[in-house]
């Protein structure tokens, strides 16, 4: 099975509608990660490299109650 994960339920459901049964398509209902708020998120020493961060909302699981099929 395919999974797509796109930020909006209204998406999903749309989305999930033209892929058909092959793809389970979810809702995040907003970001799943972020920059961090202290500078040195970016690192132009690495290549303009980023620093990552999951929030606190990106460590929920998607569907069920937050717009998943």
């Amino acid at each position: 099975m395919n999974v797509v994960v796109v930020e909006s339920p209204a998406k999903a459901k749309t989305i999930n509608k033209y892929l058909g049964s092959g793809y389970k398509v979810f809702a995040s209902v907003g970001h799943v990660r972020d920059l961090p708020e202290a500078n040195g998120s970016v690192r132009p020493e690495d290549d303009f490299a980023m620093s990552w961060e999951v929030s606190a909302r990106g460590t929920k699981k998607p569907g069920g109650d937050r717009g998943g099929p």
